[in-house]
């Protein structure tokens, strides 16, 4: 005994067009549902049944009767919907259109450069600098290293340079990050980064904190006696330790076991100098003594001109004799360098990317041929300016996300952040170009659209006889690309073929349309 499958009738199929005839845009629902209805006849007729029976190969008709679906789905976002997005203004943003390209570029280096601002290791390089710099204001490093932004000048050189090398500088400051505590008169306290400092450093900056003013002997201020230290808070300390109190200025706090008035409070995002700090304990020069000689520290100097020419380039190096006899060597690194070297770093990858990419793309965007019908000179430079658009918007997506990754992202020493700000800036702007380069090929030199369809012409075995290779057309019915799959003498590049006016016809009224206008502008 043989046993048949059942095969579903054809209100069954009826029953899944309809379902499908739901996600249709309900203007188009009855027209959409007789084409369908239509075909399935056709396809049961095909089948050798009748209408009112099962269909043979029920197989073949579920899966014709479940593509209504996506043609449903289809149909509501490119119907209704694109004719709402014509309403907005939004039609020229569809989906491979230059318009949506420079927008989702623009809205990449937009979010790369928020990132930054978000980042606090990574805000000052976005923002403009604070306080007067120029080429002569300079950091002293010991070593003759200028990408080590380490403590490494002793106190006891910055005190015989004070004495000894006036000749050679205007102004010289010393400074030493390390944590510590500040206790407020209010019992309340906490642990922070804390510079210690010579008195002199915000005047070499010319941001000089003024001087504490003397309050009256009822005043609460003045309960505990003057001393020589002064503490200088960053603006995020004042908030948090001393809720903003505007009245801060003289009124005393610990700041590591020593007694000192608060001076003032720095700006938001103002220190830029190496290493950090939320408070700056500024101390006179008898105070300062009283450390260890070897204590490291950085030292800040305005070097004189005549004496350092070369430090107009931005760096130069000094030998110091020591009194054993031995010289030093010290690298005096600008400080308008340090706030510039993300962006150097960035153009030096950049003209390796420009020496690499001849040598891993090619350049050439294809032979574009005049038509019959030539093209207006402002769509053909409409190409180009695309093209460089691109082009200038990745270039700032690069830069903004190597500079998050390096400093603010990874979180790495000094010297693996340089080198790998480096190294993904110059893979940035290699594949970035590459790309920008690949899209450029794959777009219409008229309406800028991807070109879509492709398609295989020729046959390998007659590759020298005759064209071989992948077509791709214009949505818009602009014309054709031609690639071949083996270049060869004749035809070793794209090629692209304009078509005339008569082939807009075979597109949709929309894009039609569209090409209508484009062919008007462009004198077709």
């Amino acid at each position: 005994m043989t046993h048949r499958a059942r095969v579903p009738s054809f209100s069954f199929y009826l029953l899944l067009l309809r379902l499908a005839a739901w996600l249709a845009p309900g203007e188009a629902r009855a027209e959409w549902l007789a084409e369908w209805k239509a075909e399935l006849w056709h396809v049961g007729r095909s089948h050798g049944t009748g209408m009112a029976g099962a269909f043979r190969g029920g197989r073949r008709v579920t899966a014709f009767c479940l593509g209504a679906f996506p043609d449903a789905l289809w149909l509501r976002r490119n119907g209704s919907g694109r004719r709402r997005m014509a309403a907005w203004g939004l039609d020229r943003m569809r989906s491979g259109s230059a318009r949506r390209c420079g927008a989702l570029l623009a809205l990449g280096a937009a979010a790369s450069l928020l990132l930054g601002f978000r980042l606090p290791a990574t805000r000052r390089f976005f923002l403009p600098e604070p306080y007067q710099t120029d080429s002569l204001l300079v950091t002293i490093q010991r070593g003759g290293s200028e990408e080590t932004p380490r403590p490494t000048v002793r106190l006891g050189d910055y005190l015989s340079w004070r004495t000894d090398a006036g000749r050679l500088f205007t102004g010289l400051a010393f400074y030493q990050p390390a944590m510590g505590r500040i206790r407020t008169a209010t019992g309340r306290s906490a642990s922070l980064p804390i510079a210690r400092a010579s008195g002199n450093l915000f005047d070499l900056l010319h941001h000089p904190v003024p001087a504490i003013p003397a309050y009256p002997a009822d005043d609460h201020r003045a309960s505990d006696p003057p001393g020589g230290a002064r503490v200088v808070l960053s603006r995020k300390v004042w908030r948090d330790l001393f809720d903003g109190d505007p009245g801060i200025i003289g009124r005393v706090a610990d700041v590591s076991g020593e007694r000192a008035r608060v001076a003032g409070v720095l700006p938001e995002d103002f220190w830029r100098l190496p290493g950090q700090a939320d408070a700056w304990l500024l101390e006179d020069s008898r105070t300062l003594r009283q450390l260890p000689d070897d204590s490291p520290g950085f030292v800040l100097a305005r070097v004189r001109g005549e004496s350092f020419p070369s430090a107009i380039d931005g760096w130069t190096y000094m030998t110091v004799s020591q009194r054993s006899g031995e010289t030093e060597r010290f690298a005096c690194i600008s400080i308008s360098q340090q706030a510039r070297q993300p962006l150097s770093l960035a153009l030096f990858a950049l003209f390796l990317a420009g020496l690499a990419l001849p040598a891993t793309t090619a350049l050439a965007l294809g032979e574009y041929p005049v038509g019959r019908y030539p093209l207006a000179r402002a769509v053909r430079a409409r190409r180009w300016i695309f093209l460089a658009v691109k082009l200038g918007l990745v270039a700032p997506i690069v830069f903004f996300t190597s500079v998050d990754l390096a400093y603010g992202l990874c979180q790495a020493p000094w010297p693996v952040s340089i080198y790998l700000q480096l190294a993904s800036s110059f893979l940035g702007f290699l594949f970035g170009f590459r790309w920008a380069l690949r899209d450029q090929r794959r777009r219409c030199p008229v309406c800028l659209q991807l070109l879509t369809n492709p398609a295989q012409v020729g046959q390998d075995s007659r590759n020298f006889l005759a064209w071989h290779g992948a077509e791709l057309i214009c949505a818009g019915g602009h014309g054709l690309l031609h690639i071949p799959e083996m270049p060869t003498s004749w035809f070793s590049t794209q090629r692209w073929l304009y078509l005339d006016p008569s082939w807009r016809g075979l597109f949709d009224e929309r894009r039609a349309g569209l090409a209508k206008n484009g062919a008007a502008r462009a004198g077709c």
